[in-house]
């Protein structure tokens, strides 16, 4: 997808967003790179959770301002969950985004391959996190599930030597820790573990419903 009206292009390269600054925008006016900030920042907050190249290979230097408008684009696409490298080429660019500071806290590469590398060895590593946070509380509530129904079915039988009230109790403790580890899993992205977190969540309300009637 190419932009006529504005001097930037935006397309897709190898599953990323490849966001393309030219020259002219170092001769644009604040409240025109304002304006274009905006209009691209309006096209990256469709995307979830996106990776983006910003290309700064065609500039033979880079202003203060157009600066301003590759953050505020960093930022956005950090909030969203997203992941940026820069591409570049240009020694004087280079120079200014390292006197900025910038240098220390983006991926700057020269080539487009390097770029995509680097992006998809970053999401392949946060996706291997990401599963082994969250396989954690899953995991934790479906134990929490079992104990819970384990004491409530004790109580029931009354087949072992137990103090009912701690068996009661026991119940509703895993149950809210059910519950907990239940909505914990709701955060996750990804849509089959969200439903295992509701599966908790219900089973524990449950359980941990009945406990506390028959406590009370």
């Amino acid at each position: 997808m190419a932009t006529q009206e504005v001097p930037y292009h935006i397309t897709k390269v190898d599953e990323h967003l490849k966001v393309q600054l030219m020259p002219d925008l170092n001769d644009s006016a604040w409240n025109e790179l304002e304006s274009l900030g905006d209009s691209l920042l309006t096209i990256l907050k469709k995307e979830k959770n996106p990776t983006v190249i910003i290309d700064l290979s065609k500039l033979s230097y880079i202003s203060s301002s157009l600066v301003a408008v590759v953050i505020q684009v960093w930022k956005l696409v950090d909030e969203q969950g997203g992941k940026t490298a820069i591409l570049n080429q240009n020694e004087m660019v280079e120079e200014v985004l390292n006197i900025s500071g910038l240098k220390k806290v983006w991926c700057i590469v020269p080539t487009e391959a390097e770029a995509i590398n680097h992006l998809n060895q970053v999401m392949k590593q946060e996706r291997i996190d990401r599963r082994r946070t969250f396989s954690m509380p899953i995991l934790l509530g479906i134990v929490a599930v079992l104990s819970a129904v384990t004491c409530f079915a004790l109580y029931v039988s009354d087949s072992l030597n137990l103090d009912p009230k701690m068996a009661l109790a026991a119940t509703v403790s895993f149950s809210v820790a059910g519950v907990l580890l239940g909505a914990t899993a709701l955060t996750d992205r990804r849509k089959n573990l969200r439903v295992l977190g509701v599966v908790i969540l219900i089973c524990s309300l449950i359980v941990g419903g009945l406990g506390l009637y028959k406590l009370i």
